[in-house]
């Protein structure tokens, strides 16, 4: 060393004679032991690059938490595919509602266009006209007036009021089907059959509180009427009634 720092750490090659500064170069170690530090500390460097590696393949394949980009993939199929089911579940819900909405529509067209034949029909008669209550619509309904017969009938003077009488009958319709009630028409004739007096009665006049608007005659049952019509006198010594 003394040697060295007396030259100013110049040396001399003794093969190649070159000179070079030997202090850049200076070691404590012997050339073996430099080997053998180099390799320890090339191992230590291999084993903390394995170890790195080994806890990371840890973290992406053992943890629960961390998606892979397969599980990822899975993942976005899932969505995707309850989406298109939410969608067609939507779709199915709303072409269901359009289907009974058109065929309610298609109901109430024939209803409309058939009521009249519609009404007619025992099964059918008062779905019609519970539909035409709420449309506003007319029911040309079916009547046979020949079908209406007069049970009994009678006319007197009224016992309380002076020139008055007082005409009592029964009415029973005896068709298949309900019919409206008549216009009854009731005459009082003299001993030659001419007129003597005539009057119209509404079924409102002669059914008054039991009548009610649109109501139709049942088949197979009677009603009574009572009705007050002014004497004409001595003349009129019979009476007729008339449907319409």
């Amino acid at each position: 060393m003394k040697e060295l720092a007396a030259a100013q750490g110049l040396l001399r090659c003794g093969e190649c004679g070159s000179t070079f500064d030997a202090m850049k170069s200076l070691s404590t170690t012997l050339p073996e032991d430099r080997k053998f530090a180099k390799k320890k500390e090339l191992e230590k460097e291999v084993a903390s690059v394995d170890k790195k590696k080994i806890t990371k393949r840890k973290k992406i394949y053992l943890s629960p938490l961390t998606k892979t980009p397969e599980n990822q993939k899975s993942s976005t199929q899932d969505h995707s595919y309850r989406l298109r089911r939410k969608n067609k579940s939507h779709s199915t819900k709303f072409l269901l509602i359009a289907l009974i909405s058109l065929s309610l529509l298609l109901m109430a067209q024939i209803l409309y266009k058939q009521k009249d034949w519609l009404a007619k029909q025992s099964i059918t008669a008062g779905m019609t006209r519970a539909f035409c209550k709420v449309a506003g619509c007319e029911i040309d309904t079916r009547r046979d007036i020949t079908k209406i017969r007069m049970l009994n009938k009678n006319i007197y003077s009224h016992p309380n009021e002076p020139n008055s009488l007082v005409v009592s009958a029964s009415l029973e319709n005896i068709a298949k089907f309900d019919q409206p009630y008549p216009l009854i028409e009731i005459s009082l004739l003299n001993s030659k059959s001419d007129i003597v007096a005539l009057r119209r009665f509404t079924p409102k006049e002669y059914l008054r509180n039991k009548y009610k608007k649109g109501e139709l005659m049942k088949n197979g049952k009677s009603v009574e009427l009572k009705l007050h019509i002014a004497d004409p006198g001595k003349d009129a010594i019979r009476f007729q009634f008339k449907f319409l």
